[in-house]
């Protein structure tokens, strides 16, 4: 097997960041933990699974998500986020393949759990994420917020083009909210760092069309309460970037 570097940034995750890392100590021949100033525990539980612990200020997701894997010191590079948790089932499926025969990037459906609540529908599953790539073939875009993963292509030219990727059956376990609460006060923050200018009518319409794609078309509604209550905070999340 390919030897793999995971990476994480973070900042205040002790409530979560150790569920991941003994998950991720399972497979990683080498975790790089890249922390913005964390004010809690969250250093001195990062330095129990891994002495590669750095300090870097706040540059947006995506410059700090490039600094953490220029440190990483193997091809193959995994990036999680904190509140992510590799399942053993997921495990033994990537230790089963041989990564460099296969494709040169690979694809995770996310499950996300908000409390101990699966969330199945409304767009949120299978929310595939490019995470394990080689270092020399990926960087993050500098977007401040949804970064992601640009691969080279024929002409070495970096693009999100994802025909063709290999996807695994297991999901990465997402456990990234509390509550509904915490979920909409990040959605807040998200739309604050939007890059949108500001249009009153792609506003509304934005909004309008969210909550029938959410909440209609990709059946959230099967979800419950927690369903409608998703589709109606992703519809006023759109509503916050134009406006």
């Amino acid at each position: 097997m390919q030897k793999i570097s995971i990476f994480i940034i973070c900042k205040n995750e002790e409530e979560k960041i150790e569920a991941c890392l003994i998950q991720a100590s399972k497979l990683a021949d080498e975790i790089i933990v890249v922390d913005s100033g964390s004010t809690d525990q969250t250093i001195e539980i990062c330095k129990k699974y891994t002495d590669k612990v750095f300090h870097q200020d706040w540059l947006g997701f995506g410059k700090q998500k490039n600094i953490a894997l220029e440190k990483c010191s193997y091809e193959w590079v995994l990036n999680l986020d904190a509140d992510e948790i590799l399942s053993d089932e997921l495990i033994n499926e990537i230790q089963a393949i041989d990564l460099k025969n296969q494709a040169k990037a690979y694809l995770f459906a996310r499950k996300l759990f908000i409390g101990k609540q699966k969330i199945n529908f409304g767009g949120f599953y299978p929310d595939y994420q490019l995470r394990l790539f080689q270092k020399s073939q990926g960087r993050f875009c500098h977007s401040a917020v949804h970064e992601s993963v640009e691969l080279k292509n024929d002409k070495g030219e970096y693009d999100k083009n994802r025909i063709g990727l290999f996807k695994f059956k297991n999901p990465i376990l997402h456990y990234a909210y509390r509550n509904i609460e915490e979920l909409e006060n990040s959605f807040l923050k998200y739309a604050k760092l939007s890059s949108k200018k500001k249009n009153p009518f792609k506003a509304l319409l934005s909004a309008a069309y969210v909550f029938c794609f959410k909440y209609f078309i990709r059946l959230g509604f099967l979800d419950g309460i927690n369903g409608l209550r998703l589709a109606l905070i992703n519809s006023k999340y759109n509503l916050q970037k134009y406006m």
